[in-house]
């Protein structure tokens, strides 16, 4: 008996057919070719999607999106690595015709369609939307840092670069001195006492143009930082920041924020900023998600170090439910807003645009897009009096009952207050969405106050000692009859929600991937190489939703190929 019997690679063979029939079925590269021609690239804005008349023939754009999105869905990044890809690889020959771009040529083309890269990323996002294999109503927001092309060493600090400062101060000083005191005379002498004898001696005294130089480099850098606002400054790549990496250490990185559909786990959009921390991030990310994909009321779901009170209260004022992690243990969050009576009409309620919105919720009324949430309001009336008290043993409660903390002296007394308790309380002692300052008098014990609030909770009870002595200044308080205060309850479900969805990509892309550096410089560069990684993982859930590839080559072609080209033209 003999093994199997294989073709002798130097013996000349016959075959009839072509490269399509050697494809299988169910390959992704099937889906790239009929994705990529479904749209017009000539109408996005692509170079030489009409070759012109004269001059030497160029590559077809519809070629080289094929080449990268095949790339980056075989984690094939490098132009490099791709045109070798193009020689060998029987897929690229399908897709591309045999043909076989120069590097030079594919890294040009990433280059100069950076923008247009994202727009590709967001049709497919939008063609999913039309198979309904997502909806993008809840989106859960993670940010990562990813290393950006800029070395340690290539950056610099306001802190660093006055340390540098400093010390090249030092030494031009010290150089300019022992120069300007050395002569033929004491020249022994000056080698033997001076700190920089030995340097002279073996001819490495510092110069000082170098010294002046480097001086003048530190100043720029320090006027640079304090005119950007920023913290650090990267040479190589200006537009990236330093800041924690997530293998450890400070790096130049950028901060991807990513927006991902909670039912598909797809990337609904995602945004490159220059920002460390996610921290005011939560308003812009979802914004421009609604933008880019037009929709209207959305749940966004984030962790606590989104935790903002003024971006959290741009979401409420413009059609965005934030799900918000909480930082201290408490279960709701309260908002205070200013109480403007109108009428609220039934359109007004049920209407989506921010106008309306703004309008009903300062009118204490929960428009319906925040119906179902965990999203309530409610109208405190003006008129309880109660009272802080500091009690026998020094602490001071406030008139629901809870602790403040002793923060200065002044002239007047010693001021308490405690932002936590005032962040969590159901009424309110002031009309300002500030934490409340209270002073007590050396020789007083309370101090009287009018709250806003539901009568029906209990507050702390009052002395006798208030009752029978009112505040001088109780008649002369001014404030608001009313006040508007919305409420967001803790939801932990929602919370796990997010976990386990939005730290799927960037799991996925980062490791599996291998995308744990960019490879391009800039902004707009490092978000079109973003796009396509994201745009590859958006397909592989794709297929694995529908069922495999040709499932989803099926409901493409039926539901969203019919409207590709008005989808593309955004």
């Amino acid at each position: 008996m003999s093994h199997i019997a294989e073709v002798d690679s130097r013996q000349m063979t016959m075959s009839i057919g072509c490269i399509e029939d050697e494809i299988p079925e169910d390959s992704p590269a099937r889906f790239i070719e009929v994705f990529a021609d479904s749209f017009d690239l000539e109408a996005m804005g692509f170079e030489h999607a009409v070759p012109a008349a004269t001059g030497r023939p160029p590559y077809s754009p519809y070629l080289l999106v094929k080449l990268y999105l095949y790339g980056y869905l075989n984690r094939i990044r490098s132009s490099r690595r791709l045109m070798r890809e193009c020689r060998r690889n029987i897929e690229l020959w399908f897709l591309l015709n045999r043909l076989c771009p120069d590097f030079r040529t594919i890294a040009d083309f990433r280059r100069k369609h950076r923008k247009l890269l994202k727009q590709i990323f967001l049709i497919f996002v939008r063609a999913c939307r039309e198979m309904r294999l997502m909806d993008a109503q809840t989106l859960c927001l993670d940010g990562t840092t990813i290393r950006a092309v800029n070395g340690k060493k290539q950056a610099t600090s306001a802190e660093l670069s006055r340390k540098k400062l400093e010390y090249a101060r030092a030494q031009l000083e010290a150089v300019e001195k022992y120069l300007d005191s050395m002569d033929e005379e004491d020249l022994r002498e000056a080698r033997i006492d001076h700190p920089f004898a030995l340097d002279l001696e073996k001819g490495r005294l510092p110069d000082v143009e170098t010294l002046r130089a480097r001086i003048a480099f530190h100043e720029r850098c320090l006027k640079q930082l304090e005119e950007s606002g920023r913290s650090s400054l990267t040479f190589t790549d200006p537009e990236s920041a330093m800041m924690p990496a997530k293998e450890g250490g400070i790096k130049a990185c950028y901060n991807v924020q990513t927006a991902v559909d909670a039912g598909s786990h797809m990337i609904a959009d995602f945004r490159v900023t220059d920002t460390p921390s996610d921290r005011g991030q939560l308003y812009d990310s979802i914004e421009l998600c609604r933008k880019d994909l037009e929709l209207g009321t959305v749940n966004a779901i984030a962790d606590k170090g989104y935790e903002s009170a003024a971006d959290i209260e741009r979401c409420l004022m413009n059609g965005i439910a934030p799900d918000v992690g909480f930082i201290q243990d408490r279960e709701e969050r309260v908002f205070p807003l200013d109480y403007v009576e109108r009428e609220i009409t039934p359109q007004m309620q049920a209407s989506q645009s921010p106008e309306d919105i703004q309008a009903c919720l300062h009118a204490g009324v929960l428009p319906d897009c925040y119906a179902g949430s965990n999203i309530r309001v409610e109208v405190q009336t003006l008129g309880q009096l109660s009272c802080f008290i500091r009690h026998e043993d020094g602490h001071v409660t406030c008139p629901m009952g809870r602790e403040l903390f002793r923060q200065k002296e002044t002239k007047y007394g010693t001021e308490y207050s405690s932002k936590e308790a005032c962040r969590t309380c159901p009424n309110r002692c002031t009309d300002s969405r500030r934490e409340k300052h209270v002073n007590i008098g050396r020789n007083s014990t309370y101090v009287p106050v009018l709250m806003y609030g539901n009568p029906d909770r209990p507050l702390q009870p009052i002395p006798d000692v208030a009752q029978s002595a009112p505040h001088n200044n109780f008649g002369k308080l001014k404030r608001a009859e009313k006040r508007v205060m919305v409420f967001i309850r803790r939801d932990i479900p929602r919370q796990k929600l997010r976990q386990r969805t939005s730290e799927h990509p960037f799991g996925t892309i980062k490791h599996a991937d291998g995308v744990r550096c960019f490879l391009c410089k800039g902004k707009e560069k490092v978000t079109a190489e973003f796009a396509l990684s994201a745009l590859a993982y958006n397909l592989r859930r794709a297929i694995h939703l529908c069922g495999g590839v040709p499932k989803l080559i099926d409901l493409y072609r039926r539901t969203a190929m019919p409207k590709i080209r008005k989808i593309a033209e955004f």
